[in-house]
């Protein structure tokens, strides 16, 4: 395949313009259809996106890395031919060639603004990037072109992200000048705004507090009522910075929210502040609330969702279904989300045998579906929203509880969910991997309750392994052995040790044995508040 090296310019606002309804106008003016088109470069038509870069190769090892924070870049493919974008402190046109599996990107006319050294150093090893570029794999909204080795160059999305601050909460990581020169934010200072539902803005400059009030109207946004406190004790630049960050929000009129990102703009369509988003939900496990169809309407909410999880790690994804655990993988860079599935353990929901029982194949099957569809996330206080590649929720989600802290009382055990004694058993999970409690037998030669010790594991999202319990011996002796307290105790053991899974919520802890909740428990200050 030859290279061309002319190159066509399109304004941007025509591809806003014609929107997702280019690729039924190519087909439509092709005659294609069906297999044809697929056969004849539908292949192009799918790639006629304008695609956000979410990690890309710095140095020459295969390892991909995010892209820095503050920074974005776009590839808008147009017409099967022109190509154009944006870069941390410049603006490209160029021309491309596809056929199959095959893309080359022509060397582009850059136009270049004042920006600071490590912009200037990304947008050298960004076009460089386009330079290599060989071959590409499309999944979902996902696309991945490769070097002429087939070694990955950059990751993008085509997410299509909401006009809608509220999304996260905002760090402040770049500053613009009216004349698009740009500098980052001073080390060690932190930076934030969050854009709160109602209009109303607060946030920190790294040298005091903010608040003010704002108003959004189809990318438009009038942000008044500004009032802040600058710190004596700042540095210098510190405090120019922060003023700076002040005088900057009053000449604000625009703004984008894309998937590297927020930027504030001025009139002249000048990007003033660039934020990226503070999503922190690493340290957390998440459980659907809610599952949509992608139109508004709720396919799944309630209890059948309350034994599934995901937990998000730095490239990696586990939780369960109703059914069973799952690994992935995830690809994440601001907004951006992509979860592939790797391989789930444990066999398939089966469909009830009785009618009015909840089908949890197909409880798994809508909860995977959204999963495998989403390509953006936002959260909103403590909901976590998982959005399809045109930015329509798929799932709310909360966070789980913390199994570790609290003192958790059993309220049942066994799936005959049998009640327990006056003297219920007690389990408390500490950070240095123990288990300990009461397993609800009075000692009448003590006046002590017959205490446990264990060992227990989480290796991965509502995954629990608990191992070498260990009991007084008070019910090893027959007599005792046969009565109510001792025979409760010894169900209680063998079903902490039978468990490999957990859900921990605020009101209750469950504990699950495949698909099965096998014991529930409820944290004893709240049962002390009851009672």
């Amino acid at each position: 395949m030859s290279r061309r090296h002319t190159s066509k310019h399109h304004p941007r606002h025509l591809w806003r313009a014609l929107g997702s309804a280019l690729a039924t106008a190519v087909i439509a003016t092709t005659g294609l259809t069906g297999a044809a088109a697929a056969q004849q470069g539908v292949q192009d038509i799918d790639l006629e996106h304008e695609w956000q870069l979410l990690t890309y190769r710095s140095d020459s090892g295969p390892k991909l890395d995010s892209v820095p924070a503050g920074i974005g870049a776009t590839l808008l493919l147009f017409g099967g031919e022109d190509a154009w974008g944006d870069a941390a402190c410049s603006s490209y046109q160029t021309s491309y060639d596809v056929e199959a599996q095959n893309l080359f990107i022509d060397p582009p006319q850059i136009d270049y603004v004042d920006c600071d050294p490590a912009s200037r150093e990304f947008d050298s090893v960004f076009y460089d990037l386009l330079d290599k570029v060989a071959s590409y794999n499309l999944t979902g909204s996902v696309l991945v072109v490769k070097d002429d080795l087939g070694d990955p160059l950059m990751v993008l999305t085509r997410a299509t992200i909401d006009d809608d601050p509220t999304v996260a909460r905002w760090s402040l990581t770049r500053i613009g000048g009216a004349d698009g020169s740009v500098e980052p934010v001073i080390d060690g200072l932190k930076p934030w705004m969050e854009f709160l539902p109602g209009g109303s803005l607060v946030g920190a400059t790294g040298c005091g507090s903010l608040i003010g009030k704002y108003a959004t109207n189809q990318g438009t946004m009038d942000i008044t009522d500004v009032h802040y406190r600058l710190g004596s004790s700042c540095t210098e630049a510190a405090h120019a910075q922060a003023q700076e960050t002040i005088d900057s929000l009053t000449e604000i009129a625009g703004f984008d929210v894309l998937p590297a990102g927020l930027r504030l703009k001025d009139a002249a369509d000048v990007t003033r502040l660039a934020f990226s988003p503070y999503l922190d939900l690493e340290q957390r496990i998440w459980t659907p609330t809610v599952i949509f169809d992608g139109a508004g309407n709720v396919l799944r909410e309630g209890q059948t969702l309350s034994t599934s999880a995901i937990q998000l790690q730095a490239q990696t994804a586990d939780g369960r279904t109703i059914c069973r655990p799952y690994t992935a993988e995830n690809i994440r860079a601001g907004l951006a989300l992509n979860i592939l599935f790797k391989s789930f353990q444990g066999d398939p929901c089966k469909a009830p045998k009785k009618s009015g029982k909840v089908d949890r194949s197909a409880v798994e099957k809508d909860y995977v579906q959204a999963l495998k569809a989403t390509a953006s996330h936002a959260l909103r206080g403590t909901e976590l929203e998982f959005k399809d590649v045109d930015g329509n929720t798929l799932i709310l989600l909360e966070p789980q509880a913390d199994l570790v802290g609290p003192t958790w009382q059993v309220q049942w055990l066994g799936r005959d969910k049998q009640k327990v004694t006056d003297l219920p058993p007690t389990a408390t999970f500490t950070e240095n991997g123990l288990v300990s409690g009461d397993t609800g037998v009075m000692r009448p030669d003590s006046g002590f309750v017959n205490a446990f010790l264990a060992e227990f594991s989480t290796p991965a999202a509502t995954r629990l392994e608990i191992t070498d319990i260990d009991a007084g011996r008070y019910c090893a002796k027959k007599k005792r052995a046969k009565t109510e307290a001792c025979q409760q105790e010894k169900r209680f053991l063998e079903l902490l040790a039978e468990a490999d899974g957990y859900i921990a919520r605020e009101q209750d802890l469950k504990l699950l044995r495949g698909t099965d909740v096998i014991m529930q428990l409820v944290p004893q200050h709240a049962v002390n508040a009851a009672g």
